[in-house]
This record gives C-alpha cells, sequence and structure tokens, in this order.
C-alpha cells in the first residue's frame, strides 16, 4: 500500500500545482469570473454518477465492496447541488438560457472533448478492474484529483461569501467531502479504510496504473477548464 499511498501524494502535488488551481488561487483575479469556467463541468458532474453507478455492486457482500457501495451512495446526488449553483452563478444561468441547441453543441464540442474523455475512461476503468479493492483505487483517485480542485475552489467561494449560498462550490459540499477526509488521516487509518486488505504485488501494480490514468486524464480536464475560464464570457 506505501507505493500506492506515495503515488497519489505526488500525483496531487503536481496537479494542486496546474494552471487551474493557481488561476483559482490568484487574488489579482476579479473573484466571479474566476467561476467562468463552471459551465464546462456539466457532462463530468451529471457523469460521475454515471460511474459511481458501475462502482456498485450489490450482490457482493463483502466488507470492501459495501463501503464502494456506501461511498457511491453518499456522492451519487451531488450533480443536484452543481445543477442549483449553476442557476445561482451569473456565468451559469447565461450557459443555461442559451438556446437547447448551443447548449448541447458546447457540451458536445472538441473543445471540451478532454472532459467527456474523464467520464468514459473512469467507467471503462470500472468495468474492467472489477475487484472490490481497485473500485475503491478508482474513487480514491478520483477523491484525489477533485481534492486538488475543492480546496483552491471553496477557499475562493468562501472570499466571496458565497459559501451557504452555493452547495456543490460552497459549505455543504466541502463538509461532505471533509467527513470522507477524517477517515484517513492517518497511514493505519488509510489501511483501515481497505479494511487491512494487503493486496498482491500484481493487484498494487494494476492500482498504480488506475491512479495514473485517473490523474492524467484530469490533468487534461483541468488545462480544458482553465482555457474555458479564460475564453471571453458574458456575465
Amino acid at each position: 500500500m506505501k507505493e500506492i499511498l506515495k503515488t497519489l501524494d505526488n500525483r496531487k502535488q503536481q496537479l494542486s500545482q496546474s494552471a487551474l488551481c493557481r488561476h483559482l488561487a490568484n487574488e489579482t483575479i476579479e473573484p466571479l469570473s474566476r467561476l467562468s469556467f463552471t459551465p464546462a463541468m456539466l457532462f463530468f458532474t451529471m457523469g460521475f454518477k454515471d460511474i459511481l453507478h458501475v462502482l456498485q455492486d450489490y450482490s457482493d457482500p463483502s466488507p470492501m465492496q459495501r463501503s464502494v457501495n456506501t461511498h457511491c451512495e453518499e456522492d451519487s446526488f451531488h450533480w443536484e447541488w452543481y445543477l442549483k449553483d449553476l442557476e445561482r452563478i451569473s456565468y451559469g444561468r447565461n450557459f443555461l438560457n442559451l438556446p437547447r441547441t448551443a447548449v448541447f453543441a458546447a457540451i458536445w464540442s472538441d473543445r471540451l472533448q478532454p472532459v467527456r474523455n474523464v467520464v468514459y475512461d473512469a467507467i471503462y476503468l470500472a468495468r474492467t478492474y472489477t475487484s472490490p479493492f481497485h473500485r475503491l483505487i478508482i474513487i480514491e483517485a478520483l477523491e484525489a484529483t477533485f481534492d486538488c480542485f475543492n480546496e483552491p475552489v471553496f477557499q475562493l467561494v468562501y472570499e466571496m461569501g458565497l459559501q451557504d449560498e452555493l452547495e456543490y462550490f460552497g459549505q455543504t459540499h466541502f463538509h461532505s467531502e471533509a467527513n470522507h477526509a477524517m477517515e484517513k488521516t492517518t497511514e493505519d487509518q488509510e489501511s483501515a479504510a481497505y479494511h487491512n486488505y494487503q493486496p498482491a504485488r500484481y493487484e498494487e501494480d494494476i492500482a498504480i496504473v488506475i491512479i495514473n490514468r485517473i490523474f492524467n486524464a484530469f490533468e487534461e480536464v483541468f488545462t480544458c477548464w482553465h482555457q474555458e475560464g479564460l475564453r471571453p464570457q458574458t456575465v
């Protein structure tokens, strides 16, 4: 597990330095404009529910799979928070007020292909590596990538005083993710989250492949979202 945790930590540190994360934390840029890319998240946020659905398996009574199911249940409705926030953020309202054909054309545009790819890739991994251990690794990797995003976003929203108004980008989501993090604050607790499972070497190798593939996909997504944030937008 040590090599797996080391890989997760190294990739998180790298992703935290992405142009998107630095853009979100850049106090020289007008706060609201730093959220202008949020409509480009729509396919991922809606597709995340499908990723979780593939990871669930109620026919497997093992403790590790039960942990997977519980985690998926806890996160499966976050898309509802996102849709509400889109209507509360001016950039989101403007996007949703576009003609439906324009909205669909934007979501499935070439420039947002990386956003769709990360959903497709995660579903492929979930269908390919179906052991409860590897399903937990997929969840862990997805959480780790979004930790890099959530930290500057939550800080930005707090600076704007919108932490109570916004749900996906605000306090509601923050507390939900904090509860997950509290369960794994030490190496022993991390191991306990996997029910002290000792993976074979080949399972560790596969886990590292999964982690790197998910982080590679999110590097492209973060670049895509950053570029969207630099595009001229109507407030």
